[in-house]
């Protein structure tokens, strides 16, 4: 609904407007300073139009995520599950199998077991535990990529950071959400990167004891 729908008939038009308008857009672009300052032009109204949607409500990538982190900050399950699709699957990549939730009510029920969302309902003074937003990267459609760091009591917590992956569906919910953090065992690497660095041999170490293949480092 809404949407634009193919026919050969308007593909043979489609691809004659397309043909068109970069003949005209072309012309002027020879040059590399007109042909970067039409660049930016192009972006800065992606960026104009991304801004407009989302203050009209449309619900964009950029914006159900800024929603997720939102409702889980404020230990809002209610509010988690709005933005979720009832066949949504959730997976944290560093634990595996053992994390993955299928559908909105498996999600939801995980939430209430989650120490942040006990601790608030039972009201045990337990410090203010927040996913802090640091950048996000979204195609304006359906993807968007999220780089998160954890604090508490508004202080960055030691392997906290964090990457996630969402996508969308055609109702603008959130039908995927894959999770990778920093890995506990890290702490191994940053004991014996010192170390090694001290004796000028970091890259003959990393691979005499096999820490590079087991991402003890990295």
């Amino acid at each position: 609904e809404g949407r634009m729908r193919w026919s050969p008939r308007s593909g043979r038009r489609g691809r004659g407007l397309a043909v068109a308008v970069l003949a005209v857009g072309s012309q002027g672009l020879s040059t590399t300073p007109a042909r970067e300052a039409r660049i930016r032009e192009l972006y800065d109204a992606r960026r104009r139009l991304t801004d407009e949607l989302e203050s009209l409500g449309e619900p964009t990538p950029r914006r159900q995520i800024r929603r997720l982190y939102e409702a889980f900050n404020a230990r809002d399950a209610a509010a988690v599950a709005e933005v979720l699709s009832e066949d949504v699957v959730y997976e944290d990549l560093l634990l595996g199998d053992t994390t993955i939730c299928r559908g909105k009510e498996a999600f939801e029920r995980a939430l209430e077991w989650h120490p942040a969302f006990v601790g608030s309902k039972l009201a045990l003074p337990l410090g203010e535990l927040d996913v802090v937003v640091d950048q996000v990267a979204c195609d304006g459609e359906t993807s968007v990529g999220v780089e998160w760091h954890v604090e508490w009591n508004s202080k960055r917590i030691p392997l906290g950071r964090g990457l996630s992956l969402a996508t969308l569906d055609d109702q603008g919910k959130l039908n995927r959400v894959v999770d990778i953090c920093e890995a506990p065992w890290r702490t191994v690497g940053l004991v014996v990167r010192p170390i090694l660095s001290a004796f000028g041999a970091l890259s003959a170490g990393l691979a005499a004891f096999g820490l590079l293949h087991a991402g003890l480092i990295i």
